[in-house]
């Protein structure tokens, strides 16, 4: 697929996963100090930090989600697939990658998935490329 700006959205896709990786290492590094720094707590401290860990790591799966769609994306555009929808396999209007560069679909699909979710109960966290 060939994009006007699709140096651009190159640069963009690896800023996008510089960012992600340092967070990611970041999560990682946070978690492990807490647990290496903690004394025996009482229950209501312990409650409070696993709850925060629990944050963390659910953040976490979510950078980590993303990463993989930002990866594919780079490889799809090394490989002639990029902006390609994956469901209709219609081109993905260059608007919408400015936007979203990894994005794997077109608003139509995109719109017919979260509807299928919807109605079949899901609550759609799983389709990053919404953000």
């Amino acid at each position: 697929m060939k994009y006007k700006s699709l140096p651009k959205m190159k640069s963009k896709l690896q800023d996008i996963r510089s960012q992600l990786l340092g967070g990611i290492e970041k999560t990682i590094k946070t978690s492990q100090d807490e647990e290496f720094t903690q004394l025996i707590p009482d229950i209501t401290d312990e409650a409070s930090r696993s709850f925060s860990r629990q944050m963390l790591l659910n953040l976490g799966e979510q950078d980590r989600e993303k990463l993989i769609q930002v990866e594919e994306a780079l490889y799809q555009m090394e490989n002639g697939g990029y902006g390609i929808c994956k469901l209709c396999e219609k081109p993905i209007p260059e608007a919408r990658l400015k936007v979203v560069p990894f994005a794997q679909h077109c608003v139509s699909c995109l719109n017919a998935i979260e509807q299928d979710q919807k109605n079949n109960g899901h609550n759609g966290t799983d389709q990053l490329e919404s953000f």
